[in-house]
């Protein structure tokens, strides 16, 4: 599809989608640690010609500086691209990373910012930038989870537990795992700052990416019922040891509220309440690797007031996937869908 003809066929819908909801979902990239953050990254270019080469990396073809920068994780890109000016140049001549500095640079700085920028290489990032479907419904996503850089649309964002990052104690506590395995696995440090549509305050802590935490739990029992086994086994003989403290206490006459009754369940998740779930998340497009173009997607009027999948508020479409969703929920009169 040509420029001209998106063009057309967007405003073939226009009377019956709008871009963007009048919510503000306080997201990472919208924190001012992070904003400023950003600024900082922006402020660095190059005024003068290098002077001086890489040293033993000068040596090797460009094309192969390229493939390995390519492959490289963020965090290590950006101290490369520090060295000096030729690393800067060399860097700013791989396509992947240009189209990233470009028109995902919220997400770049805002994984650096977390910490999350060793998890995330600099290929897996522009593959994520130019994909557009949820990777857990399809739909078109908005967002990019950052500490493990999935696509994500909103519902499945403030719905699907694995893109709930947890405190380590708790990742430790549900899935049997101790500090040496949990130390491995993707963590991030959550910028202090407001985040959610519930616009909710959240302090300085580590969090351990939900799914990784899970997968190191069956791998460390040998398989999920084996960790439910171990996880249930272990509360039971905490909470006996607190009945017994409990007890003792008691018994000598000392303070009960110095004995701490271990947690006994999940903390309550409040879903799109949730701060935790939006502090590893950037909106970012969907740039098209054919044409150049960046696709934001878009709202249905049709669900505007809707809460329910497939009729929900917060789904964004694509011209394609909006032809879709008309087919199977039916065309839109007096702000409402219509099967007939």
């Amino acid at each position: 599809m040509t420029k001209d003809d998106h063009s057309t066929t967007t405003s073939q819908f226009a009377h019956l989608t709008y871009p963007e909801l009048r919510i503000n979902d306080n997201l990472l990239d919208e924190n001012p640690r992070v904003i400023k953050f950003q600024s900082k990254f922006e402020s660095f270019q190059l005024h003068e010609p290098p002077t001086t080469n890489i040293g033993t990396l000068s040596r090797l073809p460009l094309e192969l500086l390229q493939e390995v920068l390519y492959q490289l994780d963020i965090a290590t890109l950006v101290g490369f691209r520090r060295v000096n000016r030729q690393a800067f140049v060399i860097l700013g001549s791989v396509p992947a990373y240009r189209a990233i500095a470009k028109h995902a640079r919220n997400a770049l700085c805002g994984a650096l910012a977390i910490g999350a920028g060793r998890w995330i290489s600099c290929g897996t990032l522009y593959e994520k930038l130019s994909t557009p479907e949820c990777e857990v419904c399809g739909d078109f996503a908005g967002y990019l989870y950052l500490l493990t850089c999935k696509r994500v649309c909103f519902i499945c964002l403030s719905e699907e537990p694995l893109y709930l990052p947890l405190r380590l104690s708790h990742a430790c506590r549900k899935f049997g795992l101790n500090s040496k395995i949990i130390n491995k696995l993707p963590c991030m440090r959550v910028i202090p700052g407001t985040y959610s549509p519930n616009e909710k305050k959240t302090p300085q802590c580590i969090l351990v990416d939900c799914k990784s935490a899970l997968t190191a739990g069956i791998t460390a029992h040998g398989s999920i019922r084996a960790m439910d086994t171990f996880v249930s086994d272990l509360k039971t003989q905490r909470f006996e040891e607190y009945i017994a403290r409990k007890a003792a206490a008691r018994n000598l006459g000392d303070g009960l509220s110095r004995v701490r009754r271990p947690p006994t369940h999940d903390p309550h998740d409040g879903q799109s309440g949730n701060p935790l779930r939006f502090v590893a998340v950037a909106r970012v497009p969907c740039l098209s690797a054919a044409s150049q173009e960046l696709e934001w997607g878009f709202h249905c009027l049709g669900c505007e007031r809707a809460k329910r999948s497939p009729l929900h508020y917060r789904r964004k479409f694509t011209v394609a996937s909006f032809k879709d969703h008309l087919a199977q929920c039916g065309g839109i009169r007096n702000g409402e869908h219509h099967l007939n």
